[in-house]
């Protein structure tokens, strides 16, 4: 028998002997024929016991990740991504942490190719994650959300779409960003959360844009604008599109919003652009918090705390002056907490039946002892479910700067350095991108 089975039947049988405390049958007949089923008041108490044991055998998974995640952080993205090069090395309930945190890693390395498998592994599983297993569920109901499959938040469901996004266009491969467009819209539709990530629809709209397909790229800018506390970044592109499309009514509209001079840099054509995805900071991340009622039951939900403080303002800069930009940046902190509010009664509905189960199932004990340690198990593992994509930035920025004829030398000029870009030879019509991170 393998070692890890012998632990698992010599901590089952440990729990049978102490629950079993005044049975007068031997060892031996415990042994064959201990059954939590035929004790009503024992069985509960071992299904948390033994779904507390499913997460104790998983740490190993958890603890690949946060190496990885520490290497990321101290700049290997080599190393970090080498730590998570074995997908069966990490259990199925952080199977699509493990996919989400390696594709971002591969996107930062440069690696766009691997980054898309990775993270297509993980759409694939957010697909297949729909039906959870019945018996997951139970044992979750008795512990935490901890023990099933992690089902990733709505914004962080919406950011895999997104990455995939970008690395589709940093490879050349436009038609492909456009279907991860296409899936980003039916994601924000079905969760309206969503709509606070102003970055991920403002790419949406341009990889519409990037394939000339300007009137679904209209319709996009349009509903940015509409819900942008501040729309000014696409307020000259929405008013050459309505010009272009002949909606001269809503180009005068949007033109109310403009000087003559950007009306007429609007509609004037650069000879090509350059799109920057510029990621700052550290994404919040998930801490639980609750409180303790009577009976020293415990009460746990997750909270996102940030951990930049600050967005961190830069400039694009050539040698000899800064040209003319536009950038739209999503604070993925404000984000992610809209996507977590959106669930926020689903998490305390399912909360509030956890810990009327919990309490249903130690009254049933008639061990004494053991009701003892069942609640003080209870009360000690009784934790909110703070899994979540903890290499993402803090913030994320389109930045669009229009391109003149001839060769050009561009840096991001930041409070913390400056980033040199390659140089760009410009090519009439065409765009480049390029994506920068600063930690």
């Amino acid at each position: 028998m393998p070692s890890f089975l012998k632990k698992r039947y010599a901590l089952y049988m440990a729990v049978a002997s102490c629950l079993c405390k005044n049975d007068k049958r031997t060892d031996t007949d415990l042994r064959k024929n201990f059954s939590p089923m035929r004790r009503p008041g024992v069985w509960p108490g071992l299904l948390f016991l033994l779904a507390c044991l499913a997460l104790i055998l998983s740490g190993c998974a958890s603890a690949r990740l946060a190496r990885a995640r520490a290497e990321f952080y101290r700049g290997d993205t080599g190393q970090a991504a080498s730590v998570l090069e074995n997908a069966d090395l990490v259990s199925n309930r952080d199977r699509l942490l493990f996919f989400m945190e390696k594709g971002l890693i591969l996107h930062q390395a440069g690696e766009y190719k691997k980054s898309i498998q990775a993270l297509r592994s993980a759409a694939d599983l957010l697909g297949e994650q729909e039906v959870i297993s019945i018996g997951h569920q139970g044992a979750s109901l008795v512990t935490s959300e901890s023990v099933v499959a992690y089902p990733g938040e709505y914004e962080e469901r919406l950011l895999v779409h997104t990455y995939l996004m970008m690395n589709y266009l940093l490879s050349g491969r436009r038609d492909d960003a456009l279907v991860e467009a296409k899936q980003s819209l039916e994601v924000i539709s079905d969760h309206p959360s969503c709509k606070t990530d102003y970055f991920s629809r403002a790419l949406i709209a341009h990889c519409y844009e990037a394939l000339d397909e300007i009137n679904d790229a209209y319709i996009e800018y349009k509903k940015l604008a509409n819900d942008m506390p501040d729309p000014d970044a696409v307020m000259g592109r929405l008013y050459a599109m309505a010009l272009f499309l002949g909606f001269y009514d809503e180009a005068q509209n949007w033109g109310q919003h403009l000087s003559a001079k950007e009306k007429k840099e609007a509609v004037k054509p650069a000879a090509g652009e350059l799109i920057l995805f510029i990621s700052q900071g550290k994404g919040p991340i998930k801490k639980s918090v609750g409180f303790v009622a009577p009976k020293s039951i415990r009460f746990s939900i997750p909270e996102y705390r940030d951990r930049t403080k600050r967005y961190m303002n830069f400039n694009i800069m050539t040698a000899n002056y800064s040209p003319d930009a536009t950038a739209i940046t999503t604070g993925l902190g404000t984000a992610l907490r809209a996507s977590l509010k959106a669930r926020l009664k689903k998490i305390i509905a399912k909360e509030t039946a956890r810990v009327v189960a919990k309490e249903a199932i130690a009254r049933k004990i008639d061990n004494p002892l053991a009701e003892i340690l069942v609640r003080i198990a209870f009360f000690a593992t009784e934790k909110a479910d703070t899994r979540c994509w903890k290499t993402l930035p803090a913030y994320l920025t389109l930045v669009r700067v229009p391109l003149s004829q001839g060769s050009h030398r561009l840096s991001i000029r930041t409070a913390g350095g400056d980033i040199e870009l390659p140089e760009i030879t410009v090519i009439p019509g065409r765009h480049y991108y390029y994506a920068a991170a600063r930690f």
